[in-house]
């Protein structure tokens, strides 16, 4: 099946006449990106679900600055980490001591007895601050609807739905989360649209439009959209900072490490794209000297 027009964005709506919001979000091409490690099947899983939720955090960031969704255990996952900025601009890295590729083992088998979530907020200017939550569900959307409650006393509904093959990932996720009730005609408002969000289907949620699944959804309903946001793969490597991580090497290290090279340079690849740096001894010379002055 071909992947919905509104893949790679995430759309934010409202009920005027009910105390709720939500997003919606559905990835495709930028998993190629993320992927580009030879990730087992279930660490995919779970870094494409983690893409989704920081995404639907993110949006809501009302200062400058990226957020940090990162599950941490004893399992076969060691742990994973999806980060974004207010723009969606993300990127993600596993690792795990899983040797089969074709591993396709249960949540509670990746992430162990004893595991955690954390969101951590990087404003722009500032501080950060974290929050913790034990991960005692047996899927993410249990683990972050328990957080929101706990940690932000929000009721919160959240639906993932992920389809690996070959070649190809979908990838589709859903929020809800209710609003201060200022009218006791609206308590019930919140468990109202989980119900109704309690019947969409896994193939709905992936294929189709984002403005078909709101409908198919919320019909009865006044529901207002924003403006879609891509979300887009963006590294955060760069020479510069490939370069910085050589001067701390020391001169003597760099020396070895050329004196080595076949080429006289040094190849650095990035952990988390994979993207490959190539620097000569001349470039470097002139970074360290640079440095000095």
């Amino acid at each position: 099946m071909n992947p919905p027009s509104t893949h790679d964005q995430l759309n934010r709506f409202i009920f005027d006449d009910l105390e709720v919001r939500g997003e919606i979000v559905q990835l495709h091409d930028v998993y190629r990106e993320l992927f580009h490690n030879s990730y087992p099947l279930c660490i995919k899983k779970i870094l494409a679900q983690l893409t989704m939720v920081c995404n639907l955090i993110t949006v809501n960031l009302k200062i400058e600055g990226d957020i940090t969704v990162e599950i941490r255990g004893d399992g076969l996952l060691r742990y994973a980490s999806v980060n974004s900025d207010q723009n969606l601009n993300f990127r993600g890295l596993a690792r795990h001591n899983i040797a089969d590729p074709n591993s396709d083992c249960s949540f509670r088998e990746l992430v162990g007895t004893n595991s955690i979530l954390l969101i951590t907020v990087h404003p722009a200017h500032g501080d950060p601050y974290q929050g913790i939550v034990e991960i005692t569900g047996y899927n993410l959307s249990d683990t972050l609807e328990n957080y929101f409650l706990r940690s932000e006393q929000i009721r919160t509904k959240i639906m993932l739905e992920i389809q690996i093959g070959e070649t190809e990932c979908y990838g589709g996720g859903i929020i809800l989360q209710a609003l201060p009730v200022k009218d006791e005609k609206h308590e019930d408002d919140f468990n109202t649209v989980s119900h109704l969000l309690n019947t969409l289907t896994k193939d709905e949620l992936l294929y189709l439009e984002s403005d078909e699944i709101l409908f198919r959804l919320f019909n009865q309903f006044t529901v207002r959209k924003f403006t879609a946001m891509p979300v887009t793969y963006k590294c955060a490597c760069t020479r510069e900072k490939c370069l910085t991580a050589l001067e701390l090497m020391g001169e003597e290290e760099v020396a070895r490490a050329l004196k080595q090279s076949d080429q006289n340079a040094i190849m650095m690849t990035c952990s988390q794209c994979g993207k490959k740096f190539t620097f000569d001894a001349k470039e470097i010379r002139d970074f360290l000297n640079k440095k000095m002055k």
